[in-house]
C-alpha cells in the first residue's frame, strides 16, 4: 500500500532535512492535486532536488508540479536539467525517466 500525504507529513517532521521524504511528501501532495497542495508539493520537491540532485525521479515530477502551476520557464529548466542526468545511464530507472521528461520538454515547446 502507498504511503499518503498524512504519513509522508509524519516523516518529514522526524526528519525535515531528510530528501527522500520530503520527494514523497511532494509526490503525494502531487497526486492529491490542487492548487495548494501544488504549491506545497513545488517547494518541498525543489528541497528534495537541491539536497539530492542525484535522484532523478524528484526532476520527473518536479517539472510535472511545475508545469501544472503554470511556471513554465522553471519546469523547463527542471527537466532539462534532469535529462542532462540521465545522459549515460545504461539501466534502471533513469533510463525510463530520460524520455519522459524530454516527452514532457516537447509537450513544452512553444508555450511561454
Amino acid at each position: 500500500m502507498a504511503m499518503g500525504v498524512a504519513q509522508f507529513r509524519k516523516l518529514v517532521a522526524l526528519d525535515g532535512e531528510d530528501a527522500l521524504s520530503r520527494f514523497g511528501l511532494g509526490q503525494a501532495l502531487f497526486k492529491e492535486g490542487g492548487e495548494a497542495a501544488l504549491a506545497e508539493a513545488a517547494d518541498h520537491l525543489a528541497f528534495a532536488n537541491a539536497r539530492d540532485p542525484e535522484h532523478l525521479a524528484t526532476y520527473h515530477v518536479l517539472g510535472q508540479v511545475l508545469i501544472r502551476l503554470g511556471r513554465l520557464e522553471a519546469a523547463r529548466a527542471v527537466l532539462e536539467a534532469g535529462c542532462e542526468k540521465t545522459k549515460g545511464i545504461g539501466e534502471g530507472m533513469g533510463r525510463d525517466l530520460g524520455p519522459a521528461m524530454a516527452e514532457l520538454l516537447r509537450g513544452l515547446a512553444g508555450q511561454r
